[in-house]
Order: structure tokens, then sequence, then C-alpha cells
């Protein structure tokens, strides 16, 4: 069993795990081979049918870092809230366990929250769809932000992402905040509540993480009622700048559109969809007004608030060709794993 020399602050990685034993393998590696080596790392098996639990009882017998969990199938959510009610490190990272982090990425966040003295950092995602991808070269550019201000450029989808993973939080920001269980879009239901209770975030262009796209993921999978959860959880969101910070209640409408839009564009118009169609069609007609009257949105963000005043049916074919475009890359890579 591998040992490793106490060094700083203790960094929780929680891994939440179900039925990836495809992709294991490499996630918990790159993991324990960080060049920062004071870990706790959390491998929550959440009811997983196929390897995935010995594959990480196998580790765990090797690596004196690795704390692992079994439990019943409870979601992400219940799988992530697990694993945080028995942290024990300064900081905590998540990494999806079919996701992977490069070498250096534990240290390059630790280094980057302590140098800016701030209580949140994060880094970029390269988005792959194969094994090997490179990540871009850029130069390096940090922001810092005060935490309405962090607030404010989310919502207004700049720089950083609702995403658990990709961060490096200081443990107490978790004290009293938990995942919502059932849910999807669980890290967007509580990202503004964990900015408010935080002075400072620190983010950075580099790239860390890599997020892999398969259709086995949640992001990956056809339509089904729970992706109306977005919706949801924006009009949360808004609830609570509303209460809190209404001088911002204007990037709160922008992202309530947005994620109608979103989801609008992935329901199928199909007899059985009608009712979900609807009401994200009605939210997107009441929040385009204002998108087009707000000059902190994003120009493409209002050229889709424009398109919507050509009809339902001709913003869904917009919608469509938009998908075919972007999200090439997915059906390709998609239609590869089928194969397998």
């Amino acid at each position: 069993m591998e040992c490793y020399v106490k060094n700083k602050k203790l960094v929780s990685i929680i891994i939440p795990v179900y039925n990836v034993e495809k992709y294991l393998d490499k996630c918990i590696n790159s993991v324990r081979n960080q060049t920062y080596k004071h870990l706790e790392i959390i491998l929550v098996d959440d009811g997983s049918i196929d390897n995935s639990g010995r594959i990480c009882d196998r580790y765990q017998k090797v690596d004196s870092r690795i704390i692992v969990i079994h439990k019943n199938n409870g979601g992400l959510s219940d799988a992530r809230n697990t694993a945080l009610d028995i942290v024990t490190g300064d900081y905590v990272l998540c990494v999806d366990s079919d996701d992977y982090i490069t070498k250096d990425c534990v240290e390059y966040l630790i280094n980057l929250l302590e140098k800016t003295k701030s209580d949140i950092s994060i880094c970029q995602m390269k988005k792959i769809f194969a094994e090997e991808t490179r990540l871009d070269c850029l130069k390096e550019k940090i922001n810092i932000y005060e935490n309405v201000i962090a607030m404010e450029q989310f919502l207004y989808q700049r720089l950083f992402t609702a995403s658990a993973w990709c961060k490096l939080y200081k443990r107490q920001i978790f004290k009293d905040i938990r995942y919502p269980v059932g849910y999807y879009y669980e890290d967007f239901a509580i990202i503004c509540k964990i900015l408010d209770c935080v002075k400072k975030v620190a983010v950075s262009n580099q790239q860390k993480y890599y997020y892999r796209q398969h259709h086995e993921s949640i992001m990956g999978e056809g339509f089904n009622s729970k992706k109306m959860h977005r919706i949801y959880v924006a009009e949360w969101n808004k609830e609570f700048i509303n209460k809190k910070y209404p001088w911002i209640s204007d990037a709160a409408d922008a992202r309530c559109f947005l994620s109608a839009v979103q989801t609008f564009r992935e329901i199928p118009f199909k007899k059985e969809n009608k009712e979900y169609v609807q009401e994200t069609w009605e939210i997107i007609r009441e929040y385009r007004g204002k998108i087009l009257k707000n000059p902190k949105v994003k120009i493409s963000h209002k050229i889709m608030a424009l398109c919507s005043y050509l009809g339902i049916y001709v913003f869904k074919l917009l919608g469509y060709f938009y998908t075919e475009i972007y999200l090439k890359p997915y059906k390709f890579y998609f239609k590869k794993e089928d194969k397998k």
C-alpha cells in the first residue's frame, strides 16, 4: 500500500461512481497521480450493477488515501452529499467518474486559491470525444471577483459554469449547503447559494479538467421530463436573487430565458411532449423582450430572443439547425460509441 507524507492543506476529492467501469480506471488514476499528494479521495459507489464497485475496492487496497462508500442508488446529488457528510479536508474538489483531470489540477487550483486569498478557485474544462485530446494552449489569464459580481458573471454565462467540478472550494462553504436529491442540474440549483456565502472567487482560463462526452451520461441522453428541471432551477435562482440581490435581477432573468431556450431545443415535437413544449415556449415569450433591452446580455442570446418572434415552429427549426452544426461532434461520437 502506498503512503504519502502529509504536506500543507488536505484536499478532499469527491468522486460519485455509478456504472462507469469503462472510464473509472482513468478517472481514479488521474486523481491518484496528482503532483499535489496530500489528498483524501472519496469514492461513492452509488449502487453500481457493473464492476465499478469492485474497481473502487481494488484501488482502496493499494492507496491509503482512498475511502470507498457503497450505498443504495440515490442519484448524483445523494452520492455527493454522502461524501460531503464525511469529508475532513480543508478544501473540496469534485470529479465525475467518467471524466479525468490533468496531473497538476489540484496543485494549480490550490495555488490559485491561496495566492489570491479566494474562497473558490476555478479552472476550465476541455470537452473530449476521444481518449486523447490536446488542451488549448492559452496565455494564462486570471479574474478575481467579489461574490455578487461572480454571481452576475455566472448568470450571464461568462467565464464559468455551475458545474460542481472545475472548482476547488473551502470546505466550510458546504457547512449548511447540500445538493437537492432527485433533481437534474443539481449544481445549477445551489451555485448562487454557494457564491452567496463566499467573499472572493478566482477564475482562470487554464484547462485542467477533461469533460468526457458520451451517450450514457445525463447530458448525453435524450429528452425526458427531468430535463425540465433546468427551467425550475433557473426560477429558484431568480427568486433567490430577487430576494437578496435585486440589483442583478436582470441577470437572473437572462438565465431563465437561456434555460428555457436550451430546454426547448431538446424537446422533440411529439404529442406526448406538447405540455413541455408549451411551457418552455411561454417562458421564452415572457423574457425575450427583457433580453433585447438588456445591454449586458450576449449578442448570441439577443439573436435567440429576436428569432423567437418568428414563431414557435420557425424557432424550433432554427434550433434544429443550430444543434446539427454546433453539436455535430456529439452525434458523431455517440454513433461510434453505439457501434462498439
